[in-house]
């Protein structure tokens, strides 16, 4: 028989994709503000592996990924993705479209979770509509994709970001 214990806190993780960069400042101070200090940022890279956010955003699109150093509970995830859907729509033009795209998740010692509300076979319902993505895990010190695994997140920087991030965060919880 197992014996249910609280899981060690987590890193989360933040992506933004985004054609205007005022939209990105003010969603990054809107998350600075309710998440804290800013541990790991990298910016404006091109993202350029699918067009799914050209029609509704333009282009270019660039993309910033950044981790904050306090570290939360894993069930907050559900919380903080229904947070980044309030920026999301409260920077949106006035017919509705994006302006922005964030993708907020977890990272720890051993994978990566991506919160979504979209639903599929390899995800897990977390509560108020929301799903956590298995999207990466950590193996042999390096990350690994799964066949549902977005392409962005299988290629160069992704990869390099996110050991740097597990790096901080095993550096947090050694400091714990």
């Amino acid at each position: 028989m197992s014996t249910p214990k609280e899981p060690k806190p987590v890193k989360l993780v933040t992506s933004i994709i985004y054609a205007d960069l005022k939209s990105y400042e003010q969603a990054w101070g809107m998350l600075k503000n309710k998440f804290g200090v800013i541990d790991f940022s990298e910016s404006d890279f091109p993202f350029t592996f699918t067009n799914y956010y050209t029609k509704e955003m333009g282009e270019p699109l660039w993309r910033s990924f950044f981790s904050f150093k306090d570290l939360i509970l894993r069930e907050k995830l559900v919380e903080i993705k229904l947070f980044t859907n309030e920026i999301e729509n409260s920077l949106a033009k006035e017919d509705g479209r994006r302006t922005l795209n964030i993708d907020p998740g977890t990272l720890n010692d051993s994978q990566l979770v991506l919160a979504t509300g979209k639903n599929f076979s390899h995800r897990i319902y977390l509560g108020q509509g929301i799903f956590g993505d298995l999207t990466l895990m950590f193996k042999h010190s390096q990350f690994h994709s799964f066949p549902w695994t977005y392409p962005d997140y299988q290629k160069e920087p992704m990869g390099s970001l996110l050991l740097k991030m597990r790096e901080a965060y095993v550096r947090d919880m050694y400091e714990k």
